[in-house]
């Protein structure tokens, strides 16, 4: 297994990601719950018992998916230690991997649903992950990034990365949400999209593959 790249998200991101997730700021609380009541209720559109959320942090999103999943099967992987750790004392019944988005450590067709939110962005080369959150689900992917200029517009707003203009300067791609989903396109095929502010979110499903094709490559 490849060791995290230094492009990936790293402890910096890290502390921002769990600054987030734990602000006692009460719109910064609200725009988080309605994200994830997004994520819910997309699930929710699926028939999915098992779930991978890739990138999974400290595990906020899966300690939310946990209290509403009943006997849906949750998984976690990151490259980050540290976050890990912390994502196991918060969700002791979930097993969490130590992986990279690039290379995730299962067999292809593992879960019916695998979660990429609030990641693409960070990566360099977010073709090769979306290949391969390709080939580890059977069938449905939900996808988030930060639906610029919205989000840095967000930002500014709150007075925050002012001397960026708002841009995080974690995030290496930036894309608006008509260039995001031509990025997904290339992989998927997008069921629906919804705008959680400031981000857009999308249901993918796995194209068929056609006789003769290997579309994602075997492990």
């Amino acid at each position: 297994m490849r060791p995290p790249h230094p492009t990936r998200r790293t402890e910096l991101t890290r502390r921002g990601n769990y600054q987030k997730y734990l602000s006692g700021n009460p719109l910064q609380r609200l725009l988080i719950w309605y994200f994830h009541r997004w994520v819910n209720r997309l699930l929710e559109t699926t028939t999915a018992t098992t779930i991978l959320d890739v990138g999974c942090g400290e595990g906020f999103t899966i300690e939310r998916l946990s209290r509403s999943a009943n006997d849906r099967l949750i998984r976690g992987v990151d490259n980050d230690l540290h976050a890990l750790l912390r994502a196991r004392e918060t969700n002791p019944r979930v097993v969490f991997y130590m992986g990279d988005v690039e290379c995730l450590p299962f067999a292809s067709d593992a879960f019916d649903v695998v979660l990429c939110l609030e990641v693409l962005e960070h990566l360099r080369d977010p073709l090769t992950a979306l290949q391969e959150l390709g080939r580890v689900t059977s069938k449905h992917c939900l996808i988030s990034v930060p639906n610029e200029p919205f989000f840095m517009a967000a930002n500014l707003l709150r007075g925050k990365n002012v001397r960026a203009w708002g841009n995080d300067p974690e995030h290496v791609r930036n894309w608006t949400a008509t260039q995001f989903l031509r990025l997904v396109r290339r992989h998927f095929r997008v069921e629906t999209v919804v705008y959680p502010f400031p981000w857009v979110m999308a249901l993918c499903t796995k194209p068929p593959v056609k006789s003769g094709e290997r579309r994602f490559a075997q492990r």
